[in-house]
């Protein structure tokens, strides 16, 4: 802006004939200026330091307010839907274990179920009972492990 210009708007608001606009304007264009003329000075005043501080406020904001670039969002947007996905395994891999040990367990606990047999080891001497125990014990051992298990899991 020229002397001219700024002459005229300083002639205009002193007449009282400027919009806001036109006042933040001035007030940017005298700050600027570090030698003004005298008769500029008492303007300057009359401006005051806020509506200085305002349009140097104003024209900082002014270039800052560009849109941000595509390449930009789609960065965040890329970041935030991988914030989300890891969110959502870290929980997923906090209960999926459990379920996981639990259906095989069950599955293992199925598949090696014994077909019915007889009656179990009651009927006889304390010693054909004990024989009779120790022969089951030895034909299927994992039932006896579950079992054992499954009793100091109740303790």
């Amino acid at each position: 802006m020229t002397n001219n210009d700024i002459q005229q708007l300083i002639d205009k608001y002193l007449n009282g004939e400027t919009s806001p606009a036109e006042e933040q304007q001035l007030a940017l264009e005298l700050s600027q200026y570090q030698e003004i003329p005298e008769e500029w000075h008492a303007v300057r005043l009359m401006l005051g330091e806020l509506a200085i501080g305002e349009a140097e406020y104003d024209a900082i904001i002014k270039q800052r307010s560009r849109k941000p670039s595509a390449l930009l969002i789609a960065l965040r947007v890329i970041l935030s839907t991988a914030a989300i996905y890891l969110v959502g395994l870290f929980f997923w891999l906090q209960t999926e274990p459990t379920a996981k040990i639990e259906t095989a367990y069950n599955n293992k606990v199925e598949q090696t179920q014994p077909t019915p047999q007889p009656s179990y080891c009651t009927e006889g001497t304390p010693r054909e009972i004990l024989m009779c125990y120790m022969e089951r014990r030895k034909a299927q051992p994992h039932i006896y492990q579950q079992l054992k298990q499954k009793l100091y899991e109740n303790q």
